[in-house]
C-alpha cells in the first residue's frame, strides 16, 4: 500500500513538473512583453543536493521574462481597469494558468500524498484577483514546485496593492472623462451665477417665480449632481510609489466626506424655495423670512473650490500668463465691488423706514421727475456700486453716506475690506507690469554694464561696434539659455517631448535622423509600440546646445554636427543658409575620413551643435531599448567609411602613381644631364693643324702621313 501511495506521488509530481515546464518554455520563447526598465521577473531554477539516483536529474530552465504593463505603476493611470484587464488576458499567462491548473488540480485531489505547492491558484486575471482580494497584499508572490529535488520559483517584483486594485466602470477619472470635462463647464457657469446673481437675490430681489428664480433653481440642481458625483469621482493620492489615482468607491467617500461634503451639503439646500414658501401676506415682517433669504448667501461658499475649477481651465489656454493674471485681478476688483454694492444695499431691508437711511437724498433727487428710486431694484443698485466704487479707489465724494447707527458699522466695513482689497490689487498689479518687461529691463542692464566694462578697458571704437552689435543679435540667445532653465524645471518625460517638439524640425535635416524617423512612421502603421524609439530620439533633441558666432568669424571643431538655425554661412567658400547642416561625419571614430570644413560666418550665426562623444553616449545607453538607430548609425558609419576609404585609397595611388612619374622623369632628366655629361667629358679636343699635317682626332696619338 506504500509503495503505491510513493508511486502515485511520483507520478503526480512529474506531471507537475512537466506541464510546469512545457508552460515556462512557451513564455520564454515569445518576444517580451511592453514593461518599465525598473521592473521585470526573474525565473530562476535551482538543483539541490539531493537529487535521487533512481531517477535521472531533468534539465534546469532559466530565462528572464518581461513583466505585463499592468504591473507598471508610473502614473495616476495605472490603475485604469482597461488597461490591466488588457495585460491580464495575454495569451502567456492563459497557458500558465492553465498548466498550473491542471497539475494544481491533481494534487489536491491527493491530499497529504507529500507534494507541497505555495499558491493555491493559478495565475490568470481572476484567480489572481480572487486571491488578493481574500487575503493581504505582500509584495512578491511565490509558486513553488517540488520536484525530486528540483524548485522552480516565480518571483513577481510589484508595487504594494498595485496589483489588486481594478477601477469600476462608474467611477470618473478625472483626467480622462469627457463627462468631467463638460462637468468642469457646466461648474464655472454655476459658479458664476451664484457669484454675480445670488448676491443681488438676497439684497433686492423679493422670492417669486420668474426666471432668475428658476435658473437658481437649476443652479441648485446641478449643485446636487455634483454632490453625488464627489462619491464616485477618483482623486490624486501621494503614495511613497508617486502619485496615483484612488479609485476605490469606499475611500472616494471616505475622503469627499472628511474634505468637502459638509459645505456641499449645506448649499445644495434649497434656502430659495424655503423663503417663497414662508412668505405669505400674514409672516411677510417676521424676521424668518429675512434670515432664510440671508441664508440664501451660503452658496458663495461654493466659490472656495473655483481655484481648482480656474486652475483646470487656465492649463488648455494659451494665453501668457501677465495677461492673464491683470484679467483676474480686474475681475476680482469688479466682483469685490459688487459684492460691498449688495452689502450696502441690504441695510435698506434691514433698517425700517422710519428711520433716515442713505436712499434719502437720492430719492429726494429723484422724486421730483416721478421716480421712486426705492421701488427699482436696478437704481438702488446702481447707487450702491457708486457709492462702494469710490469708497474702494478712495475718491470719497461725500454726497452718499451713513445715517443710522446700522449703516455706520457696515460702512466701516466697508472701507476696511476696500482698502485692504485696492492695497491687494495695486501691489499684485505693478508686479506684474514689471515683470512683463523683466527681460527688456535685464537686457537693458546688460548693456549699461557692457558699455561701462569697454569704456574702462579703452577698447578701439571698431572694436567697441562689434561687440556691441553682437550682444544686440544674441538677445535670442538669452532668451533660449532662460528657456533652458525652465526645461530644466520639467520632469524627465515633459523635458524630452518639449525638446523633441522644438528641435524636431533640425533634426530631420540629418541623413540618419531622418531615416530613423522614417522608420518610426512604419512602425507606427503596423501598430508596433514605438515609444523608446521616440524617447531615443528626445534624448537626442535634448542633446543639442545652441553656439552663436558673430560676424566675420571663423569656426571649425572636428567630430561635431552643426545645424544652421539663423544667419548665412560660407562652407569651403560656398554660402549656405538656414537648414544646412554638415559634420554629419561626426560619427566616425577615424579622424582621417572626417572631411575637413572652412566655417566662415557671414553675418550673425546662430548653430545647434552635437558632438560625438553625447551621441555615442546615448546611443550606447539606448543600444537595447532602441537597437535600429544603433543599426542605422552603423550602417551610416560603413558607408560613408568604405566610400571615404575608397577615395582615400584612391588619392593615394593617386599620389603614388603621381610621385612615382616625377620620380621617374626626374630620374630620367638625370640620367640624361649625366649622360651630357660623359659625353663632354669623352670628346677630345683636336690641337691646331699645322701645314701638311693631317690630324686623326679618336687616335692614341697624333702621326703625320
Amino acid at each position: 500500500m506504500i509503495d503505491d501511495l510513493r508511486l502515485k506521488n511520483h507520478q503526480l509530481e512529474d506531471s507537475l513538473t512537466l506541464a510546469s515546464s512545457q508552460a515556462l518554455q512557451a513564455i520564454s520563447s515569445r518576444p517580451p512583453l511592453r514593461a518599465s526598465p525598473s521592473k521585470s521577473w526573474d525565473l530562476v531554477a535551482s538543483s539541490t543536493a539531493t537529487t535521487s539516483a533512481q531517477q535521472p536529474a531533468r534539465p534546469m530552465i532559466s530565462g528572464p521574462v518581461t513583466p505585463p504593463l499592468w504591473l507598471r505603476t508610473d502614473g495616476p493611470d495605472a490603475l485604469c481597469e482597461e488597461e490591466a484587464e488588457e495585460e491580464l488576458e495575454t495569451d502567456d499567462l492563459q497557458e500558465f494558468d492553465a498548466a498550473r491548473g491542471t497539475s494544481e488540480r491533481s494534487i489536491r485531489s491527493s491530499r497529504g500524498l507529500g507534494s507541497r505547492v505555495l499558491g493555491s491558484r493559478g495565475l490568470g486575471s481572476r484567480g489572481l484577483a480572487t486571491q488578493q482580494s481574500a487575503r493581504p497584499r505582500t509584495t512578491s508572490k511565490q509558486s513553488k514546485v517540488i520536484d525530486d529535488g528540483i524548485h522552480f520559483t516565480v518571483l513577481r517584483a510589484h508595487k504594494t496593492g498595485m496589483l489588486t486594485v481594478q477601477k469600476p466602470w462608474f467611477v470618473i477619472n478625472p483626467d480622462r472623462s469627457r463627462l468631467a470635462n463638460v462637468w468642469k463647464f457646466v461648474m464655472s457657469f454655476a459658479l458664476v451665477f451664484v457669484a454675480l446673481v445670488t448676491p443681488i437675490q438676497v439684497s433686492l430681489l423679493e422670492a417669486r417665480w420668474d426666471g432668475v428664480f428658476v435658473v437658481g433653481l437649476v443652479v441648485d440642481f446641478i449643485f446636487f449632481i455634483d454632490l453625488l458625483m464627489q462619491f464616485i469621482t477618483a482623486y490624486a493620492t501621494t503614495t511613497p510609489y508617486g502619485v496615483v489615482w484612488e479609485v476605490r468607491v469606499s475611500y472616494i467617500c471616505k475622503q469627499y466626506i472628511k474634505t468637502w461634503f459638509l459645505v456641499d451639503l449645506i448649499t445644495v439646500i434649497p434656502f430659495d424655495l424655503m423663503a417663497l414658501t414662508l412668505q405669505v401676506e400674514e409672516l411677510k415682517d417676521l424676521v424668518g423670512i429675512k434670515v432664510v433669504r440671508a441664508l440664501r448667501l451660503i452658496k458663495l461658499v461654493r466659490l472656495l473650490k473655483s481655484s481648482k475649477v480656474l486652475q483646470d481651465l487656465e492649463a488648455p489656454l494659451s494665453i501668457p500668463y501677465q495677461t492673464v493674471a491683470l484679467v483676474r485681478f480686474v475681475f476680482v476688483l469688479a466682483l469685490t465691488c459688487h459684492w460691498l454694492a449688495c452689502c450696502w444695499a441690504v441695510t435698506l431691508s434691514v433698517v425700517d423706514e422710519s428711520f433716515p437711511r442713505w436712499i434719502d437724498d437720492i430719492e429726494a433727487a429723484d422724486l421730483p421727475y416721478g421716480v421712486i428710486t426705492t421701488q427699482s431694484p436696478y437704481r438702488i443698485y446702481v447707487a450702491s456700486f457708486y457709492f462702494c466704487a469710490y469708497t474702494i479707489t478712495s475718491v470719497g465724494y461725500g454726497d452718499i453716506g451713513p445715517r443710522n447707527l446700522l449703516e455706520r458699522i457696515c460702512c466701516s466695513v466697508l472701507v476696511l475690506a476696500a482698502g485692504l482689497c485696492w492695497a491687494y490689487v495695486i501691489g499684485e498689479v505693478g508686479a506684474i507690469t514689471a515683470d512683463m518687461t523683466a527681460e527688456s529691463q535685464e537686457f537693458r542692464k546688460r548693456m549699461h554694464h557692457l558699455n561701462n566694462m569697454m569704456s574702462d578697458q579703452r577698447l578701439p571704437r571698431n572694436l567697441q561696434v562689434r561687440v556691441r552689435r553682437y550682444f544686440l543679435q544674441n538677445r535670442h540667445h538669452s532668451l533660449h539659455m532662460s528657456r533652458q532653465s525652465l526645461l530644466k524645471r520639467m520632469s524627465p518625460q515633459l523635458q524630452a517631448e518639449v525638446s523633441l517638439m522644438t528641435n524636431l524640425l533640425w533634426l530631420e535635416k540629418v541623413s540618419f535622423f531622418k531615416s530613423f524617423m522614417g522608420y518610426i512612421e512604419q512602425q507606427n502603421r503596423l501598430g508596433v509600440w514605438t515609444t523608446p524609439y521616440e524617447t531615443c530620439v528626445a534624448d537626442v533633441a535634448r542633446a543639442l546646445n545652441i553656439a552663436a558666432f558673430a560676424q566675420q568669424e571663423t569656426f571649425h571643431n572636428v567630430q561635431v554636427l552643426y545645424i544652421l538655425s539663423k544667419g548665412l554661412v560660407a562652407l569651403n567658400s560656398r554660402v549656405r543658409s538656414i537648414g544646412v547642416v554638415w559634420g554629419e561625419d561626426f560619427v566616425l571614430s577615424d579622424t582621417s575620413l572626417i572631411r575637413p570644413i572652412a566655417c566662415y560666418a557671414l553675418t550673425y550665426v546662430e548653430l545647434l551643435s552635437l558632438t560625438r562623444d553625447d551621441f555615442m553616449q546615448i546611443i550606447q545607453r539606448r543600444r537595447f531599448t532602441c537597437p535600429e538607430l544603433f543599426r542605422i548609425v552603423r550602417r551610416y558609419c560603413v558607408r560613408i567609411a568604405v566610400y571615404r576609404g575608397i577615395l582615400a585609397e584612391a588619392r593615394r595611388r593617386q599620389l603614388e602613381k603621381i610621385k612615382a612619374e616625377v620620380a621617374r622623369a626626374k630620374a630620367e632628366e638625370k640620367n640624361a644631364k649625366q649622360d651630357d655629361k660623359d659625353h663632354v667629358r669623352c670628346k677630345v679636343q683636336s690641337p691646331p693643324a699645322l701645314p701638311g699635317q693631317i690630324v686623326e682626332p679618336y687616335a692614341g696619338s697624333s702621326f703625320i702621313r
